[in-house]
């Protein structure tokens, strides 16, 4: 059945069932409901020139991601996607994705992407702490939402964790347990979530009139190698600057820390304590950790579906004020956290 059949058999007009299917307020709950029940019937799935035909939209999302960072061998980034793209097809969009090759070719594929009208919205992913393509979005009047939030000012959709108290709180637990030589392996500190984390582990540090050691802060990869060279070459350095305890900002680079710590000799747990952060990935649960590792916790996934919720929501209420959400995080205590040992 194409939609010429659906809407006679409805007795309504082709772009009141368009609009119906797409969920645009004009159209009252009993309407939409009867023409989804129609549809779902006679098997009527809406196809794309249809759809921008009846409402002026194409029923995609745009996602970029730059070639260098090769974010789809990254499981947090899959994660995400997958998310994005399975809730994004229960509201009856597609995802698109492109990937670019340094910024002037970003550029290029966003201003391709709303000459084309390909897509209806952009989700920004991985936000840098200035970040060029939220004013450019703005200058080329397409929708977008970000995953994360920036230092720039000008208006712009966000959903974030609060990374900063986050990681404020992870630190206070490893104080409150007597550790005074704390470690950060973190993400790439250009990066805004992982210079929230900086923040907030320096803001704990402050409280106790610690100052952070720059031996100790480590801000690169969220990786596995990287994990387990930083904590290497921490428990390498003299007994007064060694670490008793290290807060990692993923789950992988948990794994190395891990090994690391292994090969030292050490306890997890008794000798060294160990926190990360935890995305909520399947193939990664902290609880599943020979030691049960202690985590700040959100899932990427969750956060996955209510970007492409909240995106759509823009699409069809244009004159809303654009939505922004912060999450708090969950800090869960397993047996990776100890008491400092003594000397």
């Amino acid at each position: 059945m194409n939609l010429r059949e659906l809407s006679e058999l409805l007795q309504l007009s082709q772009t009141t069932v368009s609009r119906a299917l797409n969920g645009f307020p004009e159209v009252s709950e009993e309407t939409r409901s009867r023409v989804r029940a129609a549809a779902d019937m006679h098997g009527y799935r809406p196809s794309a020139a249809a759809r921008r035909l009846a409402t002026g939209q194409s029923g995609t999302l745009g996602l970029v991601f730059p070639r260098e960072r090769n974010m789809l061998g990254d499981l947090i980034f899959t994660e995400f996607l997958g998310c994005c793209v399975e809730q994004a097809s229960d509201l009856g969009y597609d995802v698109t994705l492109a990937m670019a090759r340094g910024a002037q070719t970003e550029e290029a594929v966003y201003r391709r992407a709303v000459r084309s009208a390909r897509v209806d919205g952009m989700i920004l992913s991985s936000p840098l702490l200035e970040d060029p393509r939220i004013d450019l979005l703005r200058s080329l009047n397409m929708p977008f939402i970000l995953h994360g939030r920036t230092r720039i000012s000008s208006p712009h959709a966000t959903l974030d964790i609060d990374n900063r108290g986050a990681f404020l709180q992870a630190t206070r637990l490893l104080l409150d347990l007597g550790h005074r030589s704390i470690a950060l392996i973190n993400g790439d500190p250009a990066f805004n979530y992982a210079h929230d984390r900086e923040l907030g582990y320096r803001d704990a540090l402050a409280t106790m009139g610690i100052a952070a050691l720059p031996a100790l802060i480590s801000g690169n990869m969220m990786t596995e190698r990287h994990g387990e060279d930083e904590a290497a070459r921490m428990l390498a350095l003299p007994s007064s600057e060694r670490p008793t305890a290290f807060l990692c900002s993923s789950i992988a680079q948990a794994m190395g820390v891990t090994r690391a710590i292994t090969r030292a000799g050490l306890v997890i747990g008794r000798d060294i304590s160990l926190i990360a952060h935890d995305d909520r990935i399947a193939d990664l649960r902290a609880e599943s950790f020979d030691t049960p590792l202690t985590t700040t916790q959100s899932s990427i996934g969750a956060a996955g579906k209510r970007v492409v919720e909240m995106l759509i929501h823009m699409l069809r209420h244009p004159n809303e004020a654009l939505p922004q959400e912060v999450w708090p995080v969950d800090l869960v205590v397993r047996a990776s956290t100890g008491p400092a040992p003594t000397v």
